[in-house]
């Protein structure tokens, strides 16, 4: 797989299985994005990363990137995770409504249907995209009982060849649901721009 990201991409999979080298970079990216925090809580981010990191990894994950940084369009601080894997795709998507289906398996997961799905072609031929805003119940600080319900922002892209048998699949996050947009495009662009490489052109 060759991804297409930004050139500053922080991807917690670059090393692997490399755990150390993982916390190792991980410590060093929240040191840099909170210098002020103390000690104590930036080493509650490290571990947070290292939770999701080890989730990805057994998932299947080839990519898992991290954005902390403010916004160019409003200076308002993003806080988005992107990660991408391949995926199963029919044969002949083109002949099917792959937009439908994601929807209708990310309608099963929340409460409410998603906001909007389009197609877009890729580098590797066919794009499918959605955005939402769905509502997610945030624990109680202290108790860790389901608290308050608040909305996050949700992105994603399939992309795969005409003839289908595999795809990738390139879902973000954002803490903030008015960020999706700017977060559909990041993800539109590295899905659309991503491609699959045999052995033999790497």
């Amino acid at each position: 797989m060759q991804f297409f990201v930004p050139p500053d991409w922080f991807d917690l999979m670059a090393d692997g299985t490399d755990r150390a080298a993982t916390r190792a970079r991980c410590e060093e990216l929240v040191r840099l994005t909170y210098p002020n925090t103390p000690a104590e809580r930036r080493e509650e981010f490290t571990n947070g990363l290292l939770y999701c990191y080890d989730r990805f990894l057994a998932d299947g994950a080839l990519m898992y990137g991290v954005i902390t940084a403010p916004l160019p369009s409003t200076g308002a601080q993003a806080v988005w995770q992107v990660y991408g894997g391949v995926v199963a795709v029919p044969q002949r998507p083109d002949e099917m409504d792959l937009g439908e289906m994601i929807a209708q398996v990310f309608d099963q997961q929340f409460a409410e249907k998603m906001a909007y799905v389009d197609n877009f072609p890729t580098d590797m031929g066919l794009g499918f995209g959605f955005i939402s805003q769905p509502p997610v119940l945030a624990p109680r600080d202290g108790d860790g009982d389901p608290g308050s319900g608040m909305r996050t922002g949700l992105a994603g892209v399939l992309s795969c060849p005409p003839d289908g048998g595999k795809g990738l699949l390139v879902i973000g996050t954002c803490l903030d649901p008015d960020q999706v947009r700017e977060l559909a495009g990041l993800v539109a662009v590295i899905a659309g721009h991503s491609v699959f490489v045999s052995r033999s052109s790497e």
